[in-house]
């Protein structure tokens, strides 16, 4: 009968070749052999983890920590587990416990500054991976973590610098040349920043093609008919949609693809044939060519200085308009004050640890947000769906805001409602796109590590002729926004009503 001893070498052999399933039975009948067996526990969470299984990794490991609590190779990895898990206060708080037991324990440094950039501290990230960077400067994802958090800090020129030294490391990874381009598209730099970011594709191991058709890159189009489809969320939709009516105007027959949530309001936008969702693309006419939305900039050339915005582009329809205006009585009043719409959240998307931590970053709690309604001489509505919508359940009943979400079924009904606004103070989200694309006035407060597509340094959007930025001046600080929001918005009702 193979020792323990004998039995943990054949696991992290097959472990070390990628046979994850061959070491999980080991090291599980080690641990049923003998349930302290720590190591144990600590390799059958990697192997959790390895497959994705965040949440089973972290017991694992929480348990051989459990029984180790000196072991920083169990308490580095138990912060990672937490980190891939989206926990990250917890893994910060780990990577910080492994340091202080071995000030210069391997990868732990560049662990705890990824962990604190996902957690929105930008400067205490950069501070950690710089440190990281200098322990282990031919570390392939500590410079690229290193040059993301430059990036989102705004140090552009050192960001470039740290990931064009990861590229250079890795020549065949396309993460840092995406990174890259949205480096590039945050300057301005469309000629070089869209070219680089065609290579998500090959990050995400997809095509772009479809149905094995070739992707329009911008090449003459008249009699063709050209499949147009969403790749990414609701807001990136909206944004690029832009993009059809211009290729109609060069002679193309368009088909687009779109999320349920809008089919119905996208169907007034000009030059589209054909609209349909992934769910109902059975009758779909034959295609010559295919194009994500995405892409459009990129095969237009657009330049910006040349970005599509003028007119608005989408138009709510009318009898919605009429019947929500009726719904609510906004079609009988006279004298009215002014018709302000709030947006406080976006989509938690719970189950995307990356995109969560994204959006804490980006939304507000409805308290930060409340004193707006208090403004004389304003008419507060939400348009917040989803669970934080709760937060303004006592402002809805003591009247300072009227909610009618509750009878929205998709973006349409939404567009209606926006179409009898003055003005929409929302978060970064896709309700921003919606409003600005039918014309409405927008102001945006925008998080410190800003989208690309808002660039750096402006308080007005080559996107959207009618919208208004109000950044972040340091991560995570959102009063000072707020507060200048308030002040405009003071100013705007003791004026006339745009």
């Amino acid at each position: 009968m193979a020792t323990i001893e004998e039995a943990y070498a054949v696991a992290i052999d097959h472990h070390q070749a990628g046979r994850l399933d061959e070491a999980a039975v080991i090291y599980r009948r080690i641990l049923d052999a003998d349930p302290d067996q720590a190591h144990a526990s600590h390799l059958l969470g990697i192997v959790a983890g390895q497959r994705g299984r965040h949440a089973e990794a972290v017991a694992l490991i929480s348990a051989a920590v459990a029984r180790d609590g000196l072991n920083t190779a169990f308490i580095g990895n138990l912060g990672a587990a937490l980190k891939a898990a989206g926990r990250y206060d917890e893994a910060i708080r780990h990577f910080a416990r492994a340091l202080a037991l071995e000030p210069e324990a391997r990868g732990v440094p560049g662990n705890l500054g990824s962990a604190l950039a996902a957690d929105g501290r930008i400067g205490d990230a950069v501070r950690w991976l710089t440190r990281a960077a200098a322990l282990d400067p031919g570390h392939f994802e500590t410079l690229l973590n290193l040059g993301i958090a430059l990036r989102d800090a705004g140090r552009f020129e050192e960001a470039e610098k740290a990931l064009e030294a990861a590229e250079s490391l890795r020549p065949d990874h396309p993460h840092p040349l995406c990174e890259l381009a949205v480096l590039k598209l945050a300057q301005g730099d469309f000629e070089e920043g869209l070219a680089l970011y065609e290579k998500r594709w090959d990050y995400t191991g997809q095509s772009a093609a479809v149905s094995g058709k070739p992707v329009w890159r911008g090449e003459d189009v008249r009699g063709k008919t050209v499949l147009l489809y969403y790749e990414q969320g609701l807001g990136d939709t909206l944004q690029f949609v832009r993009y059809a009516p211009l290729l109609a105007d060069r002679g193309a027959r368009v088909l687009l693809i779109v999320q349920p949530e809008l089919r119905r309001l996208l169907a007034s936008v000009r030059g589209i044939d054909r609209l349909t969702t992934y769910d109902d693309t059975a009758g779909l006419p034959d295609f010559d060519l295919c194009c994500p939305l995405m892409s459009l900039p990129f095969a237009f050339g657009t330049r910006i200085d040349r970005i599509p915005a003028g007119k608005p582009y989408i138009t709510p329809p009318a009898d919605l308009v009429t019947a929500w205006a009726e719904r609510l009585g906004w079609d009988r009043r006279t004298g009215r004050r002014l018709r302000v719409g709030f947006v406080w959240s976006g989509n938690p998307r719970r189950h995307d640890p990356t995109s969560h931590a994204m959006d804490r970053r980006r939304s507000v709690p409805f308290a930060m947000m409340e004193p707006l309604l208090a403004v004389p001489g304003i008419e507060a509505v939400s348009l917040q769906v989803g669970d934080a919508a709760e937060q303004a359940r006592a402002a809805v009943a003591a009247g300072t805001l009227v909610d009618p979400m509750a009878g929205v079924t998709d973006f349409a009904d939404t567009a209606a409602i926006a179409a009898a606004l003055d003005l929409v103070v929302t978060v970064d989200t896709s309700v921003a796109h919606l409003a600005a694309a039918t014309g409405r006035p927008v102001w945006l407060l925008s998080r410190y590590d800003a989208c690309w597509r808002w660039f750096r340094g402006r308080g007005d959007s080559p996107w959207y002729p009618t919208m208004r930025l109000y950044r972040q001046d340091a991560p995570g600080v959102w009063e000072p926004v707020v507060a200048r929001v308030a002040r405009d918005l003071a100013a705007l009702c003791g004026g006339s009503t745009p």
